[in-house]
């Protein structure tokens, strides 16, 4: 008797789930999936040391998923995404893998219209360009739902159809320091082999999602848009990128991840032929990194007092081995710092001239007012005279 080569039981798809106490919607996430049209694939949970009842209602799902369901709990917490998603990846046998939010859901058709065009074109990357934007109190609202128009943040215009981005790395360089991709990973189908080969990782540091994007744009050789909607996105003010964090704590944070990011980004790039022939290019990708992760701290950036902005500055750049990308990275935040500060200078001078011009209406405002009730005296005194 011939046994069957091990491969041919390997699902098309492995779905990656990263899960940190979502008791309340694990559940749908994963209802979500058991209700595909296309249902070849592996479901791969990572517990990241949830202290609810994660971990029970995923085992309760078990049966119904007929054996393609794993759950793998982490020794000890990660405090972000970057660590499970790399674990789920490694446990993945798929041919294609996709990450998902264990506290969002996908359409009914979502795996069969990515698996379809990834094999159809071949592709390396298959990135949706929109998706359903949901606030939580609205998720159960089935009218909400019915009049949900797709959300995006990309700029220009989104496809019609599957189309195969430019293979000229440098048109691609620029088409993401305009903005033409979702940073989120949760919209991409993506070849597992590639991710392998080509050593791509997730970091455990924030705005991992973009980096991860950046790889897959700057290497993949066919990297396919699509004009599918098929996340729902749950807004949640408890998530990560939700939580509120003392002012500081979220300025390492940030600083910690550009650091990490542009060393990562550096020894991805390095591997690249052609952006080890393209410095400039290689210099667009570490701006477009630098000034993304500056983007998310406009907020906090003035509230800090300007002795401790240095002193982090030097404790997290510094500790890199690589001198030319900590120096870049300092002159970049202070220069940022800079402009912030020049901008929340004319910021208050025209809220100071708005404030005069206020003033000068109010006082025009009384004037006119008081003109009008002198006027209507005036006019009753002389109907009286008649």
């Amino acid at each position: 008797m011939t046994n069957t080569p091990p491969h041919l039981h390997y699902p098309a798809v492995s779905v990656i789930i990263a899960m940190y106490n979502t008791e309340k919607y694990i559940g749908e996430c994963l209802d979500s999936i058991l209700g595909q049209t296309f249902q070849n694939f592996e479901v791969i949970v990572v517990d990241d040391c949830s202290t609810d009842n994660s971990n029970a209602i995923v085992k309760s799902y078990a049966e119904k998923f007929g054996g393609r369901l794993k759950l793998f709990r982490l020794p000890k917490n990660s405090g972000n995404m970057g660590i499970p998603d790399n674990k789920g990846l490694a446990l993945s046998r798929g041919e294609y893998v996709i990450f998902m939010d264990s506290d969002d859901a996908v359409t009914p058709d979502a795996l069969e219209k990515l698996y379809t065009t990834a094999k159809k074109f071949d592709a390396d990357v298959v990135g949706c360009e929109k998706y359903y934007d949901v606030p939580e109190q609205f998720w159960y609202d089935t009218e909400f739902r019915k009049q949900l128009k797709p959300s995006t943040y990309q700029t220009g215009v989104c496809v019609t159809e599957p189309t195969l981005i430019t293979n000229d790395f440098a048109e691609r360089v620029k088409e993401c320091f305009q903005r033409r991709f979702l940073w989120n990973i949760w919209s991409k189908l993506i070849r597992r082999n590639f991710l392998i080969e080509n050593e791509i990782s997730m970091t455990n540091e924030m705005a991992n999602d973009m980096l991860l994007t950046c790889f897959l744009v700057y290497s993949a050789k066919r990297y396919v848009r699509v004009p599918y909607t098929i996340n729902f996105y749950r807004v949640l003010e408890s998530s990560l990128t939700h939580q509120k964090r003392d002012p500081l704590k979220k300025f390492k944070k940030y600083v910690r991840a550009l650091s990490v990011g542009i060393e990562h980004l550096d020894k991805f790039l390095d591997r690249q032929e052609f952006f080890q022939s393209n410095p400039t290019a290689k210099y667009m990708a570490f701006e477009l990194y630098t000034q993304e992760i500056l983007s998310y701290l406009n907020e906090i950036y003035l509230k800090i007092p300007t002795s401790d902005l240095d002193n982090i500055l030097r404790e997290e750049l510094f500790l890199s081995d690589n001198l030319a990308l900590s120096t870049f990275i300092f002159n970049t935040m202070n220069i940022y710092r800079l402009q912030l500060r020049q901008a929340q200078i004319q910021l208050n001078q025209i809220v100071t001239q708005a404030n005069q011009q206020i003033n000068q209406f109010n006082q025009f405002a009384a004037q006119a007012k008081q003109r009008i009730a002198e006027l209507e005296n005036e006019i009753k005194r002389l109907k009286n005279e008649e």
